[in-house]
């Protein structure tokens, strides 16, 4: 039972992690659509527009010291 609580506790966890950077990456977006220019937005978007998995593979590879 309590391996169960654990287990569903780790997936809550990572599931909300997952759910606040999607909240983050939206209000980027939303400061991109401010942009002046068509370009800049552009630009901002294509910045901002790293996946949850992308980010996340991204981040293990750089704490283990290999190059992104």
């Amino acid at each position: 039972m309590r391996a169960a609580m654990t287990a569903m506790a780790a997936t809550l966890c990572l599931s909300g992690c997952g759910l606040l950077y999607d909240i983050g990456q939206q209000h980027a977006f939303d400061q991109c659509d401010r942009a002046s220019s068509p370009q800049d937005r552009t630009a901002c978007r294509k910045a901002n527009g790293q996946s949850y998995d992308d980010y996340e593979a991204q981040r293990k590879r750089l704490k283990e010291g290999k190059p992104g």
